[in-house]
């Protein structure tokens, strides 16, 4: 095969390959920790099987946005800056606000519709 040929094909391969577009769908809700708004945080849908993820703002317990429609998973996550105890350098962690039950070992699930409404509530608690 000559040089310029299998640059022909190779230009053709990736031209012609492309997923077709993924439908998205607007969702929104709301997400209270421990019986109030969740006051800032993420809300993540999830597709293990795809790799697909939305990650949704949340504030003052609302979140809103497009996602791919489908069986989802939902992670929720919020965090809050905690200084470290007798550090000189004055420094901090990432405190997670909501138990693992709901982001890292989460089952919290989600089944979006193209015909919709997709409005999801979420009660979470912290750890």
């Amino acid at each position: 095969m000559t040089r310029p040929l299998s640059y022909l094909l190779v230009a053709a391969a990736l031209a012609g390959c492309g997923k077709p577009g993924v439908q998205l769908v607007p969702v929104s809700g709301t997400v209270d920790l421990d019986g109030a708004p969740l006051v800032e945080g993420t809300v993540y849908f999830k597709t293990v099987a795809t790799g697909a993820i939305e990650a949704f703002a949340v504030k003052d317990g609302k979140f809103s946005g497009n996602a791919e429609f489908g069986a989802r998973h939902v992670e929720v996550t919020a965090y809050r800056s905690k200084p470290l105890k007798d550090d000189p350098m004055k420094g901090e962690i990432q405190e997670s606000l909501v138990g693992p039950a709901y982001n890292i070992d989460s089952k919290l699930t989600a089944t979006v519709t193209a015909e919709g409404p997709n409005t999801f509530k979420f009660d979470v608690r912290g750890k």
